[in-house]
């Protein structure tokens, strides 16, 4: 496919001059009263289903998102939000398809037209700084997108999603119903590149006359079968016990209820019920290395110093018919039914080697472990810095695991290896990974912190001990007891290296305090994310009233189970001299 090509332009907009009279021009219009900036326009291309009508009109619109490829969406990078959008009207898209004129909606597809239909339409989407961008796009089939509302800023089951994508690459047969593919988004320049000492991505910037990147061709035409992965979270403490040798876990948390008691959460600044997190971790926090003679006891006395989530999908019973309903209308349906959007869909990260013919399953950065999906990571939710700079993003990242199938047996870290090495995840025929059905996520979260003092920079790998003592144990005598080596590596030593050169720098330091948000990610980008809208009221519906479950000035349902309870918080030092002596690095923390 061709690059797009780039233009200089004069435009309205983006060059500010003033009239001194009706129909006239000044000679000298002065200074610039607003910088040039640029813009991307091309042509958005619509194949699938005849859309939905109602009242003459066609419901739905394309939808076209702008990211910085330096910090693309999840699961290739972290923004939260597009650059910049635009959207094409359904109307202006299929501007010769019939319409229905009554006042309900009319879904040709349900009623049976299966055909496939093609459109297209210019888009323009700016104004735009200097950068390297991807474009993303989606049909919204539904007609139900609202950027400013995050629980429907996505697509959802029944969109169609595209974007300026690498098409050659996205029909190769490998490719064509592979779980793990991750679409390739080709660059839009924008601007006049100059490339930094050692940078991939050059900077660009915008010439005087303003910069167009023009003949963008953006495809549509890739359905959405799945849902998001709605789910509610709850704290979980692991425990492993010498006498019986054995790990069991319990739920000491859950965000679809009001906190009964402190188990799980020392340290909380919060006092009230309602906003008290569902699991804390101490910023000093310690686990052991992994064990020099590995056993099974042993492994599991490894993994129960770790904190653990367990996110059950969908929404609690009680609050299903109001998550479904207006104005949420979530495509939720509980575990096991007889509908899509019914559970989490589990699987092992691999990529498809051409030569072998073969996909070559991935473990996680650490090794051993399969790498599975969807991923779990917690972001920082973070006050504006007293500077007015964006503060640093902070992210802590999980190992997402393996369904147990012995329902007296917790989910661990060991099952999960175990049925890698056993063959269990991917189907013998096909080669390709099994996708797994469960009605729950539990995460392992590790006990560092990836902070990003820029979103399009590389990260600094925050780590409050490096070294610790080995999980093993002496079983000479009976109970057995802890007798690790002291001073072994928690992680390998080459691990910068296998994170793909997102993170640059590793620190010796406390983790960063503060709540930080619970996000679910799928390969495809659909996505979701606790606390949002759905549980929380914005400052102009007043406060979140949860004894009545609506909003004190402009009253709407809330989903408990969604609210400020749905947090990790990384709560102070339980040494606070340790913390003294390795405070979080500048690139946690921002500029005092």
């Amino acid at each position: 496919m061709k690059p797009p090509r780039s233009t200089h332009r004069l435009t309205f907009g983006l060059v500010a001059f003033s009239a001194v009279a009706c129909g006239s021009v000044p000679d000298d219009p002065g200074p610039r009263l607003f910088p040039a900036k640029g813009i991307i326009r091309g042509t958005v291309s619509y194949e699938g289903p005849r859309p939905c009508s109602r009242a003459g009109h066609i419901v739905g619109n394309a939808v076209i998102f702008v990211f910085d490829r330096r910090n693309p969406p999840p699961p290739a990078g972290f923004a939260t939000t597009a650059v910049n959008f635009a959207d094409v009207t359904g109307d202006a898209l299929f501007a010769s398809e019939p319409r229905y004129t009554g006042p309900d909606l009319y879904c040709p597809l349900q009623s049976g037209f299966t055909d496939t239909i093609a459109a297209s339409a210019p888009f323009e989407v700016a104004p735009l700084d200097g950068a390297s961008y991807e474009v993303h796009a989606f049909f919204d089939y539904t007609g139900d997108f609202l950027p400013e509302f995050t629980i429907r800023d996505l697509p959802e089951r029944g969109d169609l999603g595209g974007g300026y994508l690498d098409t050659v690459d996205a029909l190769q047969p490998a490719n064509l119903g592979n779980p793990n593919y991750l679409p390739h988004y080709l660059p839009v320049d924008v601007g006049v590149a100059s490339l930094p000492p050692g940078a991939a991505i050059p900077d660009f910037v915008i010439p005087d006359q303003g910069f167009v990147a023009d003949n963008v061709p953006v495809t549509i035409g890739a359905p959405l079968s799945t849902t998001r992965p709605y789910f509610f979270a709850q704290g979980e403490q692991v425990s492993f016990d010498l006498a019986s040798m054995a790990l069991s876990s319990s739920i000491v948390q859950s965000s679809s209820e009001a906190a009964s008691s402190s188990a799980g959460i020392d340290g909380a600044l919060e006092t009230d019920v309602d906003s008290l997190p569902i699991l804390t971790i101490p910023q000093d926090i310690g686990v052991l290395a992994p064990p020099v003679n590995v056993s099974l006891a042993s492994s599991y006395l490894f993994e129960s110093r770790f904190p653990h989530l367990r996110l059950e999908w969908g929404v609690p019973p009680g609050e299903l018919a109001v998550a479904t309903a207006t104005p949420f209308g979530m495509q939720v349906a509980p575990f096991g039914a007889a509908t899509q959007g019914s559970g989490f869909l589990v699987w092992q990260n691999a990529t498809f080697d051409p030569t072998s013919r073969q996909y070559l399953p991935a473990d996680i950065p650490e090794g051993s472990v399969p790498q599975l999906w969807p991923r779990v990571v917690l972001t920082r939710v973070a006050a504006s810095s007293s500077t007015g700079a964006p503060p640093p993003m902070v992210v802590i990242e999980g190992i997402t695991l393996l369904a147990s199938e012995d329902a007296g047996q917790p989910d661990s870290l060991v099952a999960t290896a175990a049925a890698a090495i056993g063959g269990a995840l991917f189907d013998p025929g096909s080669g390709r990974p099994k996708i797994l059905p469960q009605d729950h996520l539990t995460v392992v979260l590790r006990p560092s912190a990836i902070c990003f003092p820029s979103p399009s920079g590389p990260g600094t790998l925050v780590v409050p001990h490096p070294t610790a003592a080995s999980a093993d144990l002496d079983c000479s005598n009976s109970p057995c007891v802890p007798n690790g080596t002291a001073g072994q590596p928690i992680a390998p030593p080459d691990l910068l290296s296998r994170l793909g050169g997102r993170v640059t720098d590793v620190v010796t330091a406390c983790l960063p305090t503060g709540r930080y948000a619970i996000s679910v990610v799928y390969p495809d980008g659909q996505a979701w994310t606790v606390p949002n809208e759905s549980g929380v009221c914005s400052g102009t519906e007043g406060a979140t009233d949860y004894a009545s479950l609506t909003c004190a000035r402009e009253p709407r349902p809330v989903l408990y189970s969604q609210g400020s309870r749905a947090v990790v918080e990384v709560v102070a030092a339980k040494d606070p001299s340790y913390c003294q002596a390795n405070p979080p690095p500048p690139a946690c923390v921002g500029s005092p």
